[in-house]
Order: structure tokens, then sequence, then C-alpha cells
């Protein structure tokens, strides 16, 4: 059997002079203080260092919980990237082999629409010797006709006409001349010439067609304001080919 003692300090009174100091062995609990010490420093120990819960390490040092959770679900992050997909390859990698294959597309797709001509731009416009002719005619309001000198009057709609065709994109490359034959009672007649290339089989059935020939004329007499000095009237435009 082991005894337990503690040291207890006596003062010992002389003639209240002076006092003597010893020190005398006391049974006592010497030891399991001792052990409730070293008990208290284990656990100061484990405060400081902190514990892992589920593989993921927490600080008791840290008093922030959302540390904590951040750190988890980065955890868990890391876990489900890690996973195997299929035989050795992992989920990070498949995401990273799709991001670099849409990169790849796009920076193709760039190069190659810097690079390439477009061929619908390159042309040859000495090629376009076969003529395309039109006819037609179109009235003006009234106050507007009345203003102006016939012979004025027609040169101006000949410059009003030619710039409508000359910023169409789909006819200008085409457009040769426009002619403003005779003006009568507020009426002009007028003929276009546009200019094909040899082979002009889908010219003639598609952009050089009455309709689209036409249909860009009549758009501009649409958009036009009223109050301008040559106001046509859009739903009197009659062409045809000839």
């Amino acid at each position: 059997m082991s005894d337990e003692v503690e040291l207890k300090t006596v003062v010992s009174d002389n003639n209240n002079v002076s006092s003597d100091r010893t020190t005398e062995e006391v049974p006592g609990n010497g030891i399991q203080e001792a052990s409730h010490l070293l008990s208290r420093a284990q656990s100061l120990e484990n405060n400081v260092e902190g514990i892992e819960l589920d593989g993921v390490f927490v600080d008791h040092n840290d008093p922030s919980p959302k540390t904590s959770k951040c750190r988890r679900e980065l955890q868990s992050l890391k876990k489900d990237l890690n996973e195997v997909v299929v035989w050795k390859i992992r989920l990070w990698m498949v995401i990273l082999l799709i991001v670099s294959a849409i990169v790849v597309v796009i920076a193709t797709t760039v190069v190659v629409c810097a690079v390439e001509d477009d061929v619908d731009e390159t042309y040859d416009r000495s090629s376009f010797v076969v003529p395309r002719l039109f006819r037609g005619n179109f009235t003006l309001e009234s106050s507007s006709s009345s203003a102006l000198d016939q012979q004025m009057l027609m040169e101006q709609l000949k410059q009003e006409v030619t710039a409508v065709y000359n910023s169409s994109a789909a006819l200008e490359r085409y457009f040769s001349d426009v002619t403003i034959s005779s003006f009568q009672d507020s009426t002009a007649q007028f003929e276009l010439q546009f200019m094909m290339p040899p082979e002009n089989e889908e010219l003639v059935r598609y952009t050089l067609s009455v309709k689209i020939v036409k249909g860009v004329l009549q758009q501009h007499f649409y958009d036009q304001d009223s109050r301008e000095q040559l106001s046509v009237i859009p739903t009197s435009l009659r062409m045809e080919a000839f």
C-alpha cells in the first residue's frame, strides 16, 4: 500500500519576535492533485492542437463556426473531384478536358473566321458584262412636283435612285445606271441597268429578280419623311424587266 502525503508549511511563533517556517509531511492527496494538474495540462494541450472530425481538422482556438464549415465543404469538394469516373480517370480530369476542348474550339473558330476570306466579298466587276434592264414609273406628291423645275426635278430623282441602289449590300455591285426618261403629271418614267457575269441564272432568279429590285426602291420610298422636298407615293411604284 502506497502512502499519500502532501507538504504543509508550519509557522511557529517564537516570542512574537520572529517566525520559523518549516515544512512537514502530512497525509493528503498530493498524488491525486498532481494527477488533476496533469489532466488539466493535457486538456489545455488538446485545446491548443484541436481535434480531427470526419477527416477534417477542427481548431478549438478558432471562434468562428463558419471557418470550420468552409473547411468541411472544401474537404468534401476535394473528395468529390478525386472520385474515379472510369478506369483511372478522375472527375477533375474530365472537367479540365471539357474546358480545354471548349477553349480550343472557340480559338479555332476565331482564327478561321479571321483568316478565311469571304468569297462573296471578292469579285471582279469587269467580268460583269451581261446587262439586266428594268423599267417603270412612280408618282410624286403634288406639292413636291410643283415646287421645282422639271429638269432639276428629274436630275434629283436620278441622284436619289442611284444612292438607293449604291447603298444596297445585295445590289450595289451589280448596279450600273438609272435614267429618268420623262416626267409628266407628277409621274416619272425610269429605266434601271444592272450588269451581271456570264453565269447569271441564279442572279436573275433571286438577287436581280423584279421582286428584289422593286422591293429595295419601294422600301426607300416608305422610309421617306413626308416633309422631304421629293416625296414619292410608295404604292405608285411600278416595275418590270425587259
